[in-house]
C-alpha cells in the first residue's frame, strides 16, 4: 500500500443522474493515481451490477457501502421528506464511516482521508467534514446555468422576484449577471414556486445554496465553451471552480472500447439490449429517441398524446418508458387499438435503454428529452439535436434552444405540437441544428483533449488535492 497517495472520499446523492457522473469523476481521479473511496448506501450498492469488474479496471477505486439509517421499506423518493430523513438519519452513519476509514489507515489498510467530494444536493457531508476538519469539494451534477440560478435565490428574494403570486411563468427575470436573456420564472428551481419564503422546502433550498460557499471548491460537469455566458460569473462567486466535463466523454477517451461496459456499472436499472438490434434495422438518422429520465413523472394522457405525435410524425422511434413513469399494464389499456398498431409498426418501446450506445448509433437522428443535464451532455457529444420537454431543469431547455441553438423546446403537450416539432427537428431544420451541434461537440472534444480546458482543470484539481495531502 502506497501511503503517500491522497485519499479522496466521493459521496453521491443516491439517484441515477447523480451516481453516474460522480462515478465517472471517481474513475478519472483513480486513473490519475489517487486512492478513491466511492461511498454509497447499502440500498444503492445492492442495485449496482458487477462492481468487481469496475475495481479490476480501476485498482485505485474502492466501494464503501454504509447504512443510510432508513428502514428497508422506505420509498427513498427524491422529495422534501427524503432530504429531511437523510440529513437527520444518514449523517451519523456517514460520520462513522469516515472515522472507520481513519481506523483502516491506522492499521495500514488504506491512506488517511485527504478530502471529501460531496454531491451538491447533500449538506450533511459538509457538516461532518467541517466537524472532522477534512477539506471538502462540492460536485455539481447540473449545468452551470442551473447552479447560478440556484445560488442566486437570496438575490431573487431581495429584489422581489420571488415569491410571486401571479401565473406568468414566461416573465423574464433581469438583474442576474450571466443569466441575461435566459432566466424566466419557469426556469427557477421548484422551491421558488412556493408562495411563502417561510416554507420548509424553500428554507431547505436556501440553506443548500448558501452552504456551497463553505466548500474548498466546486466541481462542475460542464466545459468552458458550452456555458460561456454564465461560467465566468460562477467563478466569481466561489473560491475555486473546476469545470471538468463532459465527464462521460472524458472517461470514454481514457478507456476506449471499455466505455459501454463501464457505463453499465453506473446504472441502477438493467438496459434492454434488444433495442440496439432494432436500431440496426433502421435507416441512417431516421429514428427519434425518446426518454424522460428516471425521475420525471408523466400522466397517461400526456403519454397518449406523445404516442399520437410520434406515430403521426412518420419517423420510427425508440421510446423509453420506465416503470416508474407509468405502470406497464396502463400502457396498453390507455392506448386505442389503432394507435397500438401504429406504435408496433413504427416504434420500439423498452423499460430502459443503454443511452450512450443508443445516441452513438448511426440510425438515431434526434432526441426528445426531459433536459436532465447528463442526457443533454450525452446528446451533445453524440451530435444528436434535441427536442426539449423539461421537467425540473427548465433553464437547460433555454440553453439548448435559445443560446446554443442545437434543438427546439416543445411548447405544450398535444399531438399536433409534438408531430410538428419532430418534423422541424428531423426534416425542416435538420441541417441547421446538425451544424450547430457539430461545432459544440468539437469544442467538447477539444476540452477533454490534451491541453484542453477540462483536461487542465482535472489536472488542477488533482494537484490541489495533492497539496492538501502535503500539508497533513
Amino acid at each position: 500500500m502506497e501511503h503517500q497517495q491522497p485519499h479522496v472520499v466521493v459521496h453521491p446523492l443516491p439517484v441515477q443522474g447523480h451516481i453516474k457522473p460522480l462515478l465517472c469523476l471517481a474513475q478519472l481521479l483513480s486513473e490519475a493515481g489517487l486512492y478513491v473511496s466511492f461511498v454509497i448506501t447499502h440500498h444503492t450498492h445492492k442495485r449496482l451490477e458487477n462492481l468487481s469488474a469496475l475495481t479490476a479496471q480501476f485498482p485505485n477505486l474502492h466501494f464503501e457501502p454504509f447504512s443510510d439509517g432508513l428502514p428497508d421499506d422506505h420509498p427513498r423518493c427524491l422529495n422534501f421528506d427524503f432530504f429531511i430523513d437523510i440529513k437527520t438519519k444518514t449523517k451519523p452513519f456517514f460520520k462513522d464511516l469516515l472515522l472507520s476509514l481513519d481506523t483502516k489507515s491506522e492499521k495500514g489498510l488504506s491512506p488517511p482521508v485527504t478530502c471529501v467530494i460531496n454531491d451538491g444536493y447533500l449538506s450533511y457531508p459538509l457538516e461532518v467534514a467541517e466537524e472532522l476538519r477534512i477539506p471538502l469539494f462540492t460536485f455539481i451534477a447540473h449545468s452551470a446555468c442551473f447552479l447560478l440560478t440556484y445560488y442566486s435565490i437570496p438575490k431573487l428574494i431581495e429584489e422581489g422576484h420571488v415569491p410571486f403570486s401571479d401565473d406568468n411563468m414566461n416573465l423574464e427575470i433581469n438583474g442576474i449577471a450571466g443569466l441575461e436573456g435566459i432566466l424566466r420564472r419557469k426556469n427557477l428551481p421548484p422551491a421558488c414556486m412556493m408562495k411563502e419564503v417561510t416554507s420548509p422546502l424553500f428554507k431547505q433550498c436556501l440553506d443548500e445554496s448558501l452552504a456551497m460557499n463553505r466548500a474548498s471548491g466546486l466541481i462542475i460537469n460542464t466545459f468552458d465553451d458550452l456555458e460561456v455566458q454564465c461560467l465566468p460569473h460562477v467563478a466569481n462567486k466561489f473560491c475555486k471552480v473546476y469545470s471538468i466535463g463532459p465527464l462521460h466523454a472524458f472517461l470514454n477517451s481514457k478507456i476506449g472500447n471499455q466505455s459501454q461496459l463501464i457505463a453499465s456499472h453506473a446504472s441502477l436499472w438493467k438496459a434492454e439490449q434488444s433495442c440496439i438490434a432494432w436500431l440496426d434495422s433502421q435507416t441512417l438518422k431516421s429514428v427519434v429517441y425518446v426518454s424522460f429520465g428516471t425521475l420525471a413523472k408523466r400522466s397517461v394522457s400526456q403519454l397518449l398524446e406523445f404516442s399520437h405525435g410520434l406515430v403521426n410524425s412518420g419517423h420510427p422511434f425508440l421510446w423509453v418508458i420506465h416503470p416508474d413513469v407509468v405502470l406497464d399494464e396502463e400502457r396498453e389499456k390507455a392506448m386505442p387499438e389503432e394507435l397500438q398498431k401504429g406504435v408496433k409498426e413504427n416504434g420500439c418501446i423498452v423499460d430502459w435503454a443503454p443511452q450512450e450506445e443508443v445516441l452513438a448509433h448511426k440510425a438515431v437522428g434526434g432526441f426528445v428529452t426531459h433536459c436532465g443535464w447528463n442526457s443533454t451532455l450525452e446528446s451533445i457529444m453524440a451530435r444528436i439535436p434535441l427536442i426539449c420537454w423539461p421537467c425540473d431543469q427548465n433553464i437547460n431547455a433555454d440553453l439548448v434552444s435559445k443560446v446554443l441553438r442545437i434543438g427546439v423546446e416543445l411548447e405544450g403537450c398535444d399531438r399536433q405540437a409534438i408531430e410538428s416539432t419532430i418534423r422541424a427537428l428531423m426534416d425542416d431544420r435538420k441541417e441547421e441544428f446538425q451544424n450547430s451541434i457539430d461545432k459544440i461537440a468539437k469544442c467538447g472534444l477539444d476540452g477533454i483533449g490534451h491541453g484542453g480546458s477540462s483536461n487542465q482543470n482535472l489536472e488542477f484539481l488533482v494537484e490541489d488535492i495533492k497539496k492538501i495531502k502535503s500539508l497533513e
